[in-house]
């Protein structure tokens, strides 16, 4: 009997084919099945009290009112009486206000009078409203000032809203530690200058996050 070995010879090869085609199919499968990804729901924190009311009082959203530690600083003196020379409850100048508050949120000493915290060798000063952040020092000079100190400061919060303690009496008709607009009118004619610290820039906890 003959045999043709070609056809065998082709047999084994088409044997061979289908078992590696057979083979790369499978794996082709496999390849093919991707896990599904589980989606985990972050839940939004809403805005804090604190947030929301100083959010409203400057004009700005609630969630960039970051710095709690300031406005709950601010929201405890609101509304405390202004008195010369006075460092307490009870009766507080402007510059006892803003050195308090350095001390309090910022973690930094500075000068106890308001032209000390004007001439200190650690302020870059500056007029440009555009370049004021949260934390700059604002400078005032009433008119009938003759010796030419520096006699008011505030401190420059958002939105050109700044906080100090005055004798000029607000909307609530009274003096003391309030919150005014830097572009009013009355205090655009009174304003001398503003400054940035340059120790605030390195000392911690300048931000404090809610």
């Amino acid at each position: 009997m003959k045999i043709n070995i070609t056809f065998l010879q082709g047999s084994k090869y088409i044997s061979v084919l289908l078992i590696a085609l057979f083979a790369f199919s499978c794996g082709s499968k496999k390849a093919a099945i991707v896990p599904q990804k589980t989606e985990i729901a972050i839940p939004i924190k809403a805005p804090s009290v604190i947030q929301i009311k100083y959010g409203k009082i400057l004009g700005v959203v609630p969630d960039s009112v970051t710095n709690t530690r300031l406005y709950n600083f601010i929201d405890s003196w609101v509304g405390k009486p202004y008195k010369m020379g006075g460092e307490t409850e009870k009766g507080i100048d402007c510059s006892s206000f803003t050195q308090l508050l350095y001390s309090k949120v910022y973690n930094l000493y500075i000068e106890r009078t308001a032209h000390k915290q004007f001439t200190s060798k650690e302020l870059n000063r500056f007029r440009g409203l555009d370049y004021l952040n949260e934390g700059d020092l604002l400078f005032f000079q009433h008119p009938n000032n003759v010796d030419g100190y520096i006699d008011h400061v505030g401190i420059y919060l958002d939105n050109n809203k700044f906080v100090h303690s005055t004798s000029n009496k607000g909307k609530n008709k009274k003096n003391g530690v309030q919150i005014s607009d830097i572009t009013n009118a009355y205090w655009q004619k009174l304003f001398i200058a503003a400054g940035k610290r340059k120790d605030k820039a390195q000392a911690p906890n300048t931000v404090v996050e809610q």
